[in-house]
């Protein structure tokens, strides 16, 4: 809960004009709410005594000032409403900020391990429970806290011995509230996990729909959903049945303070010291209090659900093993492209003393613009040495430099803008083709309608309906593999960084247009530092040197050529091709 209330403070503090503006107004609401019944006192004593000019003047100068207290009322909630949308929803807004900046900070493992749809539920609750939380803390805490305290002083003006039994009502209703609320907090917090999960559930299949469709798995992930499902409903009974009890024990106590109050006024009736003024003054007060009170401790279960949902979210902004530059970490320019891996060491089990390391000892240079081209079986490590030049990972020993300089001087944001890097699989935005392309850089249409040209998909995109401005949809489900990756090669073209990584960027592409892209790839890498992750010996051909890999150690190296006249892994590899693959 401290992350949480560190959270929220930050944006009570932002926010602090506002948020003092709304105790004021909502201070002066409550003491004029509990003046009115002091009027309401004077006018049932006038109203019970026999008339008299005096009597009549009294009860129409109290109905004046009655109505004076009701203007106050109402300015004061005007002027509350003036606060309440700026803090609430300025607070929320803030926070959904907060919480895509922390998730984008997580380094690409974090994504690989939760579902999107989990976390998305988790931000959006974190910052939707700021307003409950909010709400509760203004209209709740602080206003009942003010109730009760000139409640107490108007009690014990008038009857001393009922404002104590009052006070201690008070004192055992919230005690009961907070002790039981803080004790069913887990099965709140059951339930937010149980919410995550069934979030995480319908957007895995949403996100993939069209297997669900294509093997016919409607059944087995409604069945999926499903139980999902009743599972946060049978949580969610046991949290409601808490509720109810709560709920139960508040009835019992308000029901025997509303009958103490009748008690002790028929007592003073029977002494001959009523007066039905006083009966009016504390029935109203404790009418509003009540009802008050009763919201308490029904939204006090608000307040701990509210925490509750936060507390997914908040255990994310508790981790700090985050995506994050050096201390001294600069915006340097590669101006060569020459790349060296000196003694890498690294694991993916870092926790495991004894798991084998997947690279141990790992050297690798690469020349400035030299192609190379990775091969090799499945967990050989082509893969993750891509992802340690981009430094989504980061090797436990040694080092990766660009022309000379250690990847941990640069700022994450100038190393991953100078290298491109075209997917075997590129996802796309659900946003234009021409965002997808300039991914946020401003500029013109001649300019991309150059690099669609330079890439094989101008043609595609012109026979779009809305041309560059067509929508692709989720992930582009809208356009074939193919397209895809030529959108991803146009990407590439325009972003003309020093270094160029290829997941196999023409797999996904039939004959005729592989034939005409390999001419468009090999125009992108001319000048620049070109690493291929081959899985089809078209664009391994080419290659200046090919590495070959297996279990993270570079078994032979050489041109195509070279390698065919060592016969060995790479000639078996060779060999046993098929369809233009190489068959793992």
């Amino acid at each position: 809960m401290r992350i949480i209330f560190r959270e929220y403070g930050r944006v009570v503090w932002q926010k602090k004009g506002y948020f003092l503006l709304a105790l004021l107004a909502l201070g002066s609401a409550t003491g004029l709410d509990l003046l009115a019944p002091t009027y309401y006192k004077n006018i049932a004593n006038g109203l019970a005594a026999p008339y008299s000019e005096a009597t009549l003047t009294s009860l129409t100068d109290n109905l004046k000032q009655l109505g004076l207290v009701f203007a106050g009322i109402w300015v004061s909630w005007r002027f509350f409403e003036l606060a309440i949308v700026p803090l609430d929803g300025g607070g929320v807004n803030l926070l959904e900020k907060r919480c895509f900046d922390v998730l984008k900070k997580q380094k690409t493992t974090f994504f690989e391990n939760n579902f999107s749809g989990s976390l998305i539920k988790q931000a959006n609750r974190f910052s939707r429970s700021f307003e409950i939380i909010m709400d509760w803390f203004l209209f709740q805490f602080y206003m009942n806290l003010l109730a009760v305290s000139i409640s107490f002083s108007i009690f014990y003006q008038h009857q001393r011995q009922f404002a104590l039994c009052f006070l201690a009502w008070v004192a055992l209703l919230i005690t009961w509230n907070i002790g039981f609320s803080m004790w069913k907090m887990r099965f709140d917090k059951a339930v937010a996990e149980g919410d995550s999960k069934v979030g995480g559930v319908v957007s895995d299949a949403i996100s993939n729909i069209f297997i669900v469709k294509t093997f016919a798995l409607e059944n087995n992930e409604q069945n999926r959903v499903n139980n999902a499902s009743n599972e946060v409903y049978r949580r969610k009974k046991i949290a409601w049945l808490m509720t109810f009890i709560s709920f139960a024990v508040q009835g019992v106590l308000t029901f025997g303070m509303e009958l103490l109050l009748i008690y002790l006024m028929i007592e003073k009736w029977k002494a001959g010291h009523f007066e039905v003024g006083e009966f009016v003054l504390f029935q109203s007060i404790m009418i509003m209090l009540i009802q008050r009170l009763w919201e308490f401790g029904r939204n006090f279960r608000n307040f701990f659900t509210a925490l509750a949902d936060a507390a997914e979210m908040a255990g994310i902004f508790r981790r700090d093993d985050l995506e994050r530059d050096a201390p001294d970490a600069t915006p340097i320019t590669i101006s060569q492209g020459a790349i060296r891996l000196g003694n890498l060491g690294f694991t993916y089990n870092v926790t495991n003393p004894l798991q084998t390391r997947l690279f141990e000892n790992f050297n690798l240079d690469i020349k400035a613009g030299e192609k190379i081209a990775l091969v090799g079986q499945s967990g050989s490590g082509k893969s993750t040495l891509t992802k340690l030049l981009f430094r989504f990972l980061d090797p436990q020993q040694g080092q990766v430099t660009y022309d000379g300089v250690d990847a941990k001087s640069f700022t994450l944001e100038s190393l991953r803008r100078q290298i491109s890097m075209v997917p075997q699989q590129p996802d796309l935005f659900h946003r234009s083709v021409r965002d997808n392309i300039a991914l946020g850089a401003d500029i013109s249409d001649a300019e991309l309608i150059e690099v669609a040209k330079k890439s094989c998909s101008f043609d595609f995109i012109d026979d779009l309906p809305e041309k560059f401005d067509t929508m692709v949809g989720e992930r582009g489900v809208k356009l074939s593999g193919g397209e895809k990756q030529r959108i991803a090669i146009a990407r590439a073209f325009l972003e003309d960084a020093p270094i160029v990584v290829l997941d196999e960027a023409t797999s996904a592409l039939d004959s005729l247009t592989e034939q005409q892209i390999q001419v468009a790839i090999f125009n992108l890498i001319k000048d620049k530092t070109a690493i291929v992750i081959a899985h089809r010996l078209s664009t391994i051909l080419k290659m200046d040197r090919i590495v070959v890999l297996e279990y993270g150690k570079i078994i032979e190296e050489g041109t195509h050529q070279q390698l065919l006249d060592k016969q060995g892994k790479y000639y078996a590899m060779w060999q046993h091709q098929s369809g233009g693959f190489l068959v793992d």
